[in-house]
């Protein structure tokens, strides 16, 4: 007679789902507690390196998606009655919450142009906005200038060319120069009560923008910048371009314009050589500048107003209501005075 075989211990083939199950919990678990850690280490120390770039320039969405993915481990840790990894995952969910209320609680609303006040005496108004060329109509620029009643209006990827015709009755207006460089895309107009200003690009790569000399030396050197991106293989040609930048932004000078970088990418001080970020400056938060299409809360805010120790920020606002003008930035204004 054949003996009949017993029940499977434990340790026999019926214990191979129940580890499974387990493994696929651990896993679960240990990934989310992973991601939620590079998510609040990187702004620290990933900020310049490829692949990484993008995870701190876009560290709001980062969160939000390591956020979600921890949900989705609480369920499987559910379903699969994991205790330990439903623990994990309610953890990672309440870090990414507090990870996202301690930014929005400085955040800075976004500013509608036709609200803009004016300004005291001696403060410095400073617009500026990457309007992909031509992608915004000129009447919409002339229109935001005349709403901001700028000192200085920065145009990052608007060739000088065109400015001089598009945008020269404005300028004649205001009584602004307008300046430029041919291996630059970008355009500056100045306002002649600053006094004269000059085009020095003599250290500038090219594309990376170029600095605007005044004659007056109470006046601020403007180091102007449309730096080209990062991609995703390499930054060793935006970091030679931010490195000009900080060399640049020192003493009485102000660096303003596309960075195509966070504050965070582009120093963990959230300093541009001598000169300090404006909303930084203030305690500010402020909304994504890029793109359009994301809610400014997950944008990435690659447009800046650096500012050097002579001058120091009063205001500055991501400004609201052009998010469907043609371009993929939103424009930003700041208001300096003099630092005493």
């Amino acid at each position: 007679m054949t003996a009949q075989p017993g029940p499977v211990t434990r340790h026999g083939w019926s214990s191979r789902p129940g580890r499974a199950r387990n493994a696929v919990a651990t896993a679960s678990a240990v990934i989310a507690a992973a991601l939620l850690i590079m998510a609040l280490l990187l702004p620290h120390v990933g900020g310049r390196l490829p692949v990484l770039f993008l995870l701190v320039a876009f560290h709001a969405l980062f969160l939000l998606c390591v956020g979600a993915f921890a949900v989705v481990v609480g369920i499987v840790g559910a379903a699969l009655r994991s205790r330990w990894t439903m623990i994990v995952a309610v953890v990672v969910v309440i870090a990414v919450g507090v990870a996202f209320a301690v930014p929005a609680s400085v955040r800075s609303p976004g500013a509608d142009p036709a609200q803009i006040t004016a300004s005291g005496k001696g403060t410095l108004r400073v617009l500026e906005w990457n309007t992909d060329q031509q992608d915004v109509d000129a009447t919409t620029i002339r229109t935001l200038i005349a709403q901001t009643d700028p000192d200085i209006v920065v145009l990052p990827e608007y060739f000088e060319q065109i400015a001089r015709g598009s945008l020269a009755e404005i300028a004649k207006q205001r009584d602004m120069q307008v300046l430029g460089w041919d291996s630059s895309a970008s355009t500056l107009l100045v306002a002649r009560s600053l006094g004269g200003y000059s085009v020095d690009h003599r250290d500038a790569p090219a594309w990376a923008g170029f600095v605007a000399v005044p004659t007056n030396p109470t006046s601020p050197r403007l180091v102007i910048t449309h730096l080209q991106r990062p991609d995703i293989t390499s930054t060793a040609r935006w970091r030679e371009h931010v490195t000009w930048a900080a060399n640049q932004c020192r003493g009485n000078s102000l660096a303003v314009g596309d960075f195509n970088a966070t504050v965070d990418n582009i120093s963990p001080s959230r300093t541009l050589g001598g000169c300090v970020d404006s909303a930084t400056a203030l305690g500010q938060d402020p909304q994504g500048t890029w793109p359009t299409v994301l809610p400014g809360s997950l944008g990435a805010t690659i447009d800046h107003v650096f500012t050097g120790p002579s001058w120091k920020p009063a205001v500055f606002s991501v400004l609201d209501g052009l998010d469907r003008a043609g371009s993929d930035h939103r424009p930003t204004f700041a208001v300096l005075t003099r630092a005493a």
